[in-house]
């Protein structure tokens, strides 16, 4: 992985983390990502409107970005579902909601024929087991590895949330493999954002509250918004300069921030052992880097 697409999936993580603290600390968590998604698109069509990138309706690109534009949507709102939870902390949700590199150098080989080095794959999984470690709850003295409790439904929503990302960071690939990378992340956060407004649209509880988000607190809406679409643009460009096995990986380092966000801003429980786990992450993205 070069040094530039290496400080693109950092930066990108680190947007990441911050927009999904916003996420986590709203009232309505449906009705802001979607006001997320409304600055985010306005953000990306005058950034459009500024480069004059030709393709813009290039079939191809909207196909593969309609069938990511899905699973993405499917993330987000799995992740909100958590996030909702009484028990769905920030820094034990956020690390599993992202476990996608478990499952993408699998997929990543079987449909695309992506290889990674042994240094790489080392450091994914030594970076998932760091992630493992944040969701234990309890303090760092009395540690026992135990299994992932998938009776707690926040536990289930994450952890689902992982698996349906690492398909469409699969799609992702393809889709800046063969496309300009700007043109197709403006087409997935287009369609994402349709999809969204669909889902609110045909729920009455839901479109009655469409602008709450955007009166409430329109800095909050704004400030996420500019997040995302940072976060989107950097880790899209960072895919199309490596591999998406890499990139999802070293993108692990999101927990750190979101941890680090979880104990200090929110407060959270069990700040020794999730910070000693996010360490085991970062060790694991050195190995990423250097393989």
């Amino acid at each position: 992985m070069s040094y530039i697409a290496f400080l693109l999936v950092i930066f990108s993580a680190l947007m990441h983390a911050s927009y999904n603290f916003a996420y986590k600390k709203s009232e309505l968590k449906t009705i802001y990502l979607w006001s997320m998604f409304t600055v985010s698109v306005l953000l990306m069509t005058v950034i459009a409107i500024f480069i004059k990138s030709s393709g813009f309706f290039n079939l191809k690109t909207i196909a593969l970005a309609s069938l990511s534009a899905i699973f993405f949507s499917l993330y987000q709102l799995s992740t909100g579902k958590a996030y909702s939870l009484a028990s769905g902390d920030m820094s034990i949700v956020y690390p599993l909601s992202i476990t996608a590199p478990l499952y993408i150098p699998f997929l990543a080989y079987i449909i695309i024929g992506e290889k990674i080095t042994i240094t790489t794959f080392a450091g994914i999984v030594l970076a998932l087991f760091g992630t493992y470690l944040i969701q234990l709850n309890t303090p760092l003295k009395e540690l026992k590895l135990k299994k992932i409790n998938l009776k707690e439904k926040h536990i289930r929503y994450a952890l689902f949330a992982g698996f349906i990302y690492s398909f469409g960071a699969i799609v992702d690939k393809i889709g800046v493999g063969k496309h300009n990378f700007f043109i197709y992340t403006y087409w997935v956060i287009l369609l994402m954002f349709i999809y969204m407004s669909v889902n609110i649209l045909v729920k009455p509880a839901l479109r009655k509250n469409m602008f709450y988000c955007h009166v409430k607190n329109p800095a909050h809406v704004l400030l996420g918004g500019f997040f995302m679409t940072l976060s989107f643009l950097s880790y899209r460009c960072a895919m199309q300069l490596t591999q998406v096995s890499a990139v999802a990986g070293a993108r692990q380092i999101s927990s750190l921030f979101g941890v680090l966000m979880g104990i200090f801003l929110l407060k959270e429980p069990y700040g020794s052992l999730r910070f000693m786990a996010t360490i085991l992450i970062i060790a694991g993205v050195i190995l990423i880097k250097i393989g």
